[in-house]
């Protein structure tokens, strides 16, 4: 029987406690610690020790389990919640006998957060939708969240709003802003009152998170958002509950289609975050990508701060090759993209007006995250002050710096390729809603169509887009998903609220509410005159059903008619 491998969690507070249970659960066999001091007496058999509270505790105790004789392999040494009182760490060891690494689980959560619900989940760019992010509360990891939107947020237009509710909207705004003083320069920001967010004259709310302390009041709120979001016109935006560990209770009955829950610690603290970077695959792709690059110039990537091997890599590079990769996915969704495994791509590139539309938004990128950081406008660079002189629009930049955004763009499907992803462009099909019945005969026509659709744009990724109101326009989604690998888009010109209650019965609501859990967008529409502009826009080919007419439909459509044997085409297929 193999003998369980010991980790070490010392120190107060939830952010330990939930380390202990994600190495638990990762078959660990943990001592937990009240406090730093009892390490010691663990540390010669430990592989990992985690240390929570003062950063004080943390530099005193560290030369002391250097000092520690162990077997060869290093102590995995991860201190939690340590970024304010980095200047009280020692220098941090490049090899044995420790392995020391900082953890912040907010900020970690936050990547994970947006990495599974994108801000692009709920809008769509292409239309030249405008996000709005509301965030409500003030509990951790509410501010996380506020710094990785402000770094991801960008999709080019007129810039993303930023709603931040609290009890006390003043005092939130001063603290940000003496943190953040440049913030304006890309992105809107408004505070509100918790219990009387004001939304009216603003775009529609793309995604609510609801961070509140004592988490049980986040319920009410959320629900309370949802009904104030609906009626200024964000029907169908998701909103994200933090629980402070709770589970979920019910099941996909009683859900209203948009509170989706989560627990941040319990996100941040798996052991494959914290052992093994779950997350930062991409971004190490990107960082070994640069030291190919210095090694071909004839240099020792090891000689230089930046191309240092990740593990001993300064925390500053990893986060700039972290948000790079973090930002990648806008790219793609603003163009119409999508990653998929390799093997499903023979060759891409972006066209060149793509190439110089997302150049934009890289520069865009890049110096947000400079002015985050405290760096400012000058004429000459001086690191030392954080002067910057890239740091003005794009069109001011001169070319040899406009190219250096450009190749960071054209580097993305190398990139994809290196970590065994490939790029395919979507094909977005719409699919109206009729009053065609959802039988054998539609699902027959519905099979043979998506096939034909498959085998004439092998170089595509199928999308449907619907908003799921009808049972025919269900079928041919839940068809799409299930044998074709099909993305979907859920349109929303009306609030989901209203769309559920239509439906008629306890089954056909059951229906859509599985559809919609499985939707990666959720694009919100000014009622049908917009819904009807945006498939005429935006899809390339309408599916119609029965004898339905859809106003403003692409030109190239196919009709499914039960009362006929074969596909109706119009178009060369």
């Amino acid at each position: 029987m193999l003998r369980r491998r010991l980790a070490i969690v010392a120190g107060p507070g939830k952010a330990a406690d939930a380390a202990a249970q994600g190495l638990v659960a990762a078959e660990f066999r943990v001592r937990r610690l009240p406090d730093a001091e009892a390490v010691l007496s663990f540390a010669r058999a430990a592989e990992v020790c985690v240390l929570a509270g003062a950063p004080k505790s943390a530099a005193d105790l560290i030369p002391r389990l250097a000092s520690v004789r162990r077997p060869r392999r290093p102590l995995r040494v991860i201190l939690l919640d340590t970024d304010d009182g980095a200047e009280s760490l020692p220098p941090l060891p490049d090899g044995p006998p420790l392995r020391i690494t900082r953890f912040d689980p907010a900020r970690e959560a936050a990547r994970r957060l947006l990495a599974r619900w994108p801000l692009h989940a709920g809008l769509d760019p292409g239309f030249g939708q405008r996000l709005h992010l509301l965030i409500a509360g003030t509990a951790p990891p509410a501010k996380a969240i506020a710094l990785q939107t402000l770094r991801l947020a960008h999709y080019g237009g007129s810039g993303p709003v930023l709603t931040l509710a609290s009890a006390d909207p003043e005092a939130q705004r001063a603290s940000l802003l003496a943190d953040y003083p440049q913030v304006g320069q890309w992105c809107r920001l408004r505070f509100e009152p918790i219990e009387a967010v004001g939304l009216g004259g603003e775009p529609p709310v793309t995604a609510a998170f609801v961070c509140v302390d004592p988490p049980e009041d986040g319920l009410r709120l959320a629900r309370s958002l949802a009904e104030r979001t609906a009626e200024a016109g964000a029907g169908g935006a998701p909103i994200y509950l933090e629980t402070g560990g709770a589970c979920a209770r019910g099941g996909i009955d009683d859900w209203d289609g948009r509170i989706l829950p989560f627990a941040y610690l319990q996100e941040a603290c798996r052991a494959e975050v914290l052992l093994d970077g779950r997350g930062d695959e991409l971004a190490r792709v990107i960082h070994d990508h640069y030291r190919d690059s210095i090694a071909a110039q004839g240099r020792d990537p090891a000689t230089e701060a930046a191309g240092r091997p990740w593990e001993a890599l300064d925390p500053s590079y990893r986060d700039a090759s972290r948000q790079q990769a973090d930002h990648l996915w806008a790219k793609l969704a603003l163009v119409d993209c999508r990653a998929v495994p390799e093997e499903q791509v023979e060759v891409f590139a972006f066209t060149p007006l793509e190439v110089e539309r997302l150049a934009v938004i890289e520069h865009q990128r890049w110096a947000a995250d400079r002015w985050l950081a405290g760096w400012t406008y000058a004429p000459v660079r001086d690191n030392s002050r954080r002067h910057h002189p890239q740091l003005v629009p794009y069109e001011d930049l001169s070319e040899p710096m406009k190219d250096l955004d450009r190749y960071a763009v054209r580097l993305v499907p190398t990139l994809l390729a290196r970590a065994g992803r490939g790029v395919l462009r979507l094909l977005l099909v719409g699919v109206p809603a009729s009053g065609c019945p959802a039988d054998r005969s539609l699902r027959r026509l519905t099979e043979r169509t998506l096939e034909r659709l498959a085998l004439r744009y092998p170089d595509r990724s199928l999308v449907l887009a619907s908003t799921l109101e009808d049972a025919a326009s269900r079928l041919i989604a839940r068809l799409a998903l299930d044998r074709y690998d099909a993305g979907l888009f859920l349109l929303c010109p009306r609030p989901l609220a209203s769309t559920l209650a239509a439906q008629s019965d306890a089954a056909a609501r059951r229906d859509l509410l599985e559809l919609v859990a499985r939707a990666e967008r959720r694009i919100p529409l000014a009622g049908e005159a917009e819904l009807a502009r945006w498939l005429s826009e935006r899809a390339e080919i309408a599916i119609l059903t029965g004898d339905g007419v859809a106003a403003e439909a692409p030109q190239r459509q196919v009709r499914l008619d039960p009362a006929e044997r074969e596909p109706q085409w119009g178009f060369e297929y």
